[in-house]
């Protein structure tokens, strides 16, 4: 390929017509030539403000929307990249055989942070992106014969790869792309026979005969392949050694994760099998989450949601091409498209986050506020006098715990002067915790401290989550100066989780108003951070946070992750204690399941009149985004009767002459009128042209669109939905 900035330095000017003025012409010349700079290959340093690392450097470290820190000379709370890769060779993708192929993959990522090339610029999402693209990397290794990484990088790629990627890809995830199962299989085969596995047994890894199974166990328990899990609910059973299984096949531990692997691996590990659901080996709750699967599930196909995701990672790598024409294929001769199209016939249909059950989430709600309420108050202050006046440390901490909280036992009274240790029967400061908690008639009976803190942390959660729609983002970085009160009401402060403008990560912030017992959750978090900032002597940015939370033995402060409010949302549920279902799994409440279920209730009960206040409070920007959101979430086909009982209100307004003229209802006014041959609605019985709009809805044959009506300054001042009416062929 020639040179792509000589080709566009060689490009002669275009004739500005005399007709502008000068203004105007200057104008057209720098928009002439912003795109001439834009279209330029990237001949900068490979260098950046997000980047605290050296290009170069084996680990990156990438900023994480300003929660960063440099502690002791060490990153802290970044979105890191380790690019020690073990490949399906045994070797690492930081060798010097595969440094143009790590060079390759860096700048790809690179350019797409910074907004140079297509792809996610927002540092969560640019790293799922970029585990794709060392799904991509690992692959062209698995078949090195055919990509010949080490000497051409991803320049073999071309359409017959991509179809076969994607659609490998659509029939079972990154496990079947990367063939995990076939692999682990053939290796325990050809250790107990001696022999290849038959190809009969790799078509279908998930379902061997028994008879199979015997032998390829004696063998893995030969080798060591097993070992005892040392935590949650099944301790002391044996399972599958991935670190053991990632060794045999010569790959990474990271990629023996997920429930396909589960389900493989689950054929020998026989203590476990049996089991109506596949189950999660680190399971630490009192039943398995409602969002485990059933063991006897078929279906392996991935969703046309993830495939999508997936195969959008081949969208910045060829966008890069410009910039990398020896690294890179050529697009010209590629179509995603195409493959898309093809892999769509085996990928599953889209799944939705499940609907919390109505009667689950007021259970949840009620039992989060009477905590809150009653005995908020009375926890946080005697948690935070038993651990301000225990100095020991080492092992006699924990005695020395229980002696202050004896102390301090009787100063802490709910409403009706009844000491808090009585009333919930606090005896101990802290147990053997949570991932080794197998009593649970105890932990609602008789719980310590620390485990009723966790309690009224989750029932915090859950007055903040389900009451103020929130992403998990939002919640989990609040800082703890979040609340302020004006005219007698109470007002959140928080960083909109997607806000950043591509290649700059700016956050919008915002403020939304919350209940007085949302509020009350919030002061509770407020006052309990404060109190062990000043206990830890906490000097980090972590300790600004409103979720600042002890450790068991209440010596220091937890760090930050995803998993900080999920566990003690779990805390929360087993002791509220709600019975499992028929499967025996039990609703473990998450933050994007209570958003959900508040905003579809609210459009339940209000329908399109508080359309617009969802959107406002939910932090979005256009009524046709929370539209769109609530049309893939609703659940059963609710949402066609409510749009066709919306229809049926507007058509009266304007056979009225009370709506004003919008073609998609005029047309749809007209389709009724032709159908009965008739002048006016007037004219037809309303069961009848009511059962026609219902029935021409559910058919497909329109739909409605409701969009945001902003003003000069580009706020929104309201919302219009429009008809949409299908072309009728």
């Amino acid at each position: 390929m020639r040179d792509l900035a000589a080709l566009i330095d060689s490009l002669p000017l275009p004739e500005i017509p005399a007709s502008l003025n000068p203004t105007d012409r200057q104008l057209t010349q720098l928009l002439i030539e912003s795109a001439r700079q834009q279209m330029r290959p990237y001949s900068g340093n490979y260098e950046a403000v997000w980047l605290l690392v050296p290009f170069d450097n084996d680990i990156w470290h990438t900023t994480n929307r300003g929660r960063e820190e440099l502690i002791n000379g060490a990153w802290k709370n970044t979105i890191a990249v380790d690019w020690r890769v073990q490949l399906p060779n045994g070797r690492l993708l930081t060798d010097a055989c595969y440094v143009t192929l790590l060079t390759t993959i860096k700048k790809v990522t690179f350019l797409m942070r910074n907004g140079l090339i297509r792809g996610k610029s927002a540092p969560k999402a640019w790293a799922t992106d970029l585990n794709h693209l060392i799904i991509i990397a690992r692959l062209m290794v698995l078949h090195e014969n055919r990509f010949k990484p080490e000497t051409h990088d991803l320049r073999l790629i071309d359409q017959a790869a991509l179809d076969w990627i994607i659609g490998e890809y659509a029939q079972g995830g990154a496990t079947n792309l990367l063939q995990i199962p076939q692999r682990a299989l053939t290796a325990f085969y050809l250790g107990t026979h001696g022999v290849l596995c038959p190809e009969p047994l790799l078509v279908n890894p998930y379902a061997l005969p028994s008879s199979e199974i015997a032998p390829l166990v004696c063998w893995i328990e030969n080798q060591g392949g097993y070992t005892k899990l040392r935590k949650g609910q099944y301790s002391g059973k044996a399972m599958l050694n991935r670190k053991w299984l990632a060794s045999l096949i010569r790959d990474d531990p990271r990629t023996l994760q997920g429930w396909r692997v589960s389900r493989f691996c689950r054929q020998f590990e026989l203590e476990l099998a049996g089991h109506s659901l596949l189950i999660s080996l680190k399971q630490d709750t009192e039943f398995p989450s409602h969002r485990t699967i059933l063991a006897s599930e078929e279906s392996d196909s991935p969703t046309e949601q993830s495939v999508y995701q997936f195969c959008g990672i081949f969208k910045p790598i060829l966008d890069a091409h410009r910039h990398l024409p020896a690294s890179i294929p050529d697009p010209a001769g590629l179509s995603l498209r195409r493959t898309i199209r093809l892999a769509q016939r085996v990928t599953c249909p889209d799944s939705h986050t499940p609907l919390i059950p109505i009667n689950t989430g007021l259970a949840y709600l009620n039992a989060a506020m009477r905590f809150v309420h009653l005995y908020g108050e009375a926890i946080v202050g005697l948690y935070l006098d038993v651990v301000s006046d225990t100095h020991v440390k080492g092992r006699d901490r924990p005695n020395a715990l229980n002696t202050t909280l004896k102390r301090y036992a009787q100063h802490w009274c709910v409403a009706s002067g009844v000491p808090i240790t009585t009333t919930l029967n606090v005896t101990q400061f802290a147990g053997a915790g949570r991932q080794t908690r197998c009593d649970f008639h105890r932990y609602r009976a008789n719980p310590t401290l620390d485990e009723v803190l966790r309690v009224l942390i989750g029932s915090c959660i859950v007055c903040m989550a389900i009451l103020k729609p929130s992403r998990e983002d939002e919640l989990t970085y609040l800082k703890r100066n979040c609340l302020r009160t004006e005219r007698n009401g109470f007002w959140l402060n928080f960083q909109l989780g997607k806000s950043n403008v591509e290649g700059v990560e700016a956050w919008q912030e915002m403020d939304r108003p919350v209940p007085v017992i949302t509020a009350r959750a919030i002061q509770l978090l407020q006052r309990l951070g404060a109190g062990l900032c000043g206990v830890f002597g906490g000097t980090t940015k972590h300790a600004d946070n409103l979720f600042y939370l002890p450790t068991m033995a209440g010596k220091s402060a937890l760090s930050m992750g995803t998993d900080l409010l999920n566990t003690h949302l779990d805390d929360f549920c087993d002791f509220v204690g709600l019975p499992p279902d028929s499967e025996g799994r039990r609703w473990y409440v998450r933050i994007h399941e209570m958003r959900k279920w508040f905003l579809l209730l609210l459009f339940w009960s209000g329908r399109f009149d508080v359309l617009d206040a969802a959107r406002w409070i939910a932090g979005h920007t256009d009524a046709a985004h929370i539209y769109a959101y609530i049309e893939r979430e609703f659940p059963g086909e609710s949402l066609p009767q409510i749009e066709a009982q919306y229809s049926e209100e507007r058509l009266r307004r304007l056979e009225q002459g009370q709506s004003g003229a919008e073609d998609g209802a005029n047309a749809l006014y007209e389709t009724v009128l032709k159908h009965f041959n008739v002048n006016s609605l007037t004219m037809i019985p309303d069961a009848e042209w009511i059962g026609y709009v219902r029935e021409i809805r559910e058919a497909g044959s329109f739909h409605l669109e409701p969009h945001s009506i902003r003003d000069e300054e580009g706020l929104v001042v309201g919302i219009n939905v429009s008809f949409v009416m299908r072309e009728q062929s």
